[in-house]
């Protein structure tokens, strides 16, 4: 008798699971169908409602990213002017979404020298000058400069610029011999830009 019950409690509980599956509208339709076609509905809307477009932080190496004109060497890890190789430039396409994005050069200071640079977006100089000093005044006599007057790394803020994609990013420096041109000078030594929306 237990047994009976229990299988009939169970029937009655799938019929209800069923019916209310089909909708229970009795006009042929199901809410199976309805849910079917919202969610394709929601599907085919995505794409249009998904900015895929949208600007995001783009950071461009000096060596991997730019193509520089000749004169360019590794020094001390950042990209800097060979010696008495005077000035040069180097340009990258920007490969980010369009957009407006905060610019920042990243600079190695040096402590004999404060080179001049420009940085450009289609040609348009967007910020220029010198560098400061590493050491916050010119220094020509530096024993050990490594360790007691090491290079130093800064952001150079370059302002928020309209950048499309495509742009041509562009670096120029040149390097300067303050001390003499017989002793060490400073060589436009950069890392690379950053570009945040």
């Amino acid at each position: 008798m237990l047994r009976q019950t229990l299988f009939f409690i169970c029937a009655l509980t799938c019929v209800g699971i069923l019916s209310s599956c089909s909708g229970g509208s009795g006009d042929g339709t199901s809410s199976g169908s309805e849910g079917a076609s919202s969610a394709s509905e929601v599907a085919s809307q995505e794409p249009a409602a998904t900015e895929d477009s949208q600007p995001t932080n783009v950071y461009l190496n000096a060596f991997k990213d730019f193509r520089c004109s000749s004169g360019w060497t590794n020094r001390h890890g950042g990209l800097g002017r060979a010696p008495y190789s005077g000035s040069g430039s180097c340009s990258a396409a920007f490969p980010g979404e369009s957009g407006i994005y905060n610019v920042a050069l990243k600079a190695q200071l040096e402590f004999d020298g404060a080179s001049p640079y420009r940085v450009s977006i289609n040609g348009n100089t967007i910020r220029q000058g010198k560098y400061p000093y590493s050491q916050g005044k010119l220094i020509c006599d530096c024993p050990e400069h490594e360790k007691n007057c090491p290079d130093k790394i800064i952001d150079i803020n370059a302002g928020a610029h309209q950048i499309n994609k495509g742009d041509t990013i562009e670096f120029w420096g040149s390097d300067v011999y303050p001390c003499g041109n017989d002793s060490h000078g400073a060589y436009a030594i950069w890392r690379g830009m950053s570009f945040n929306p």
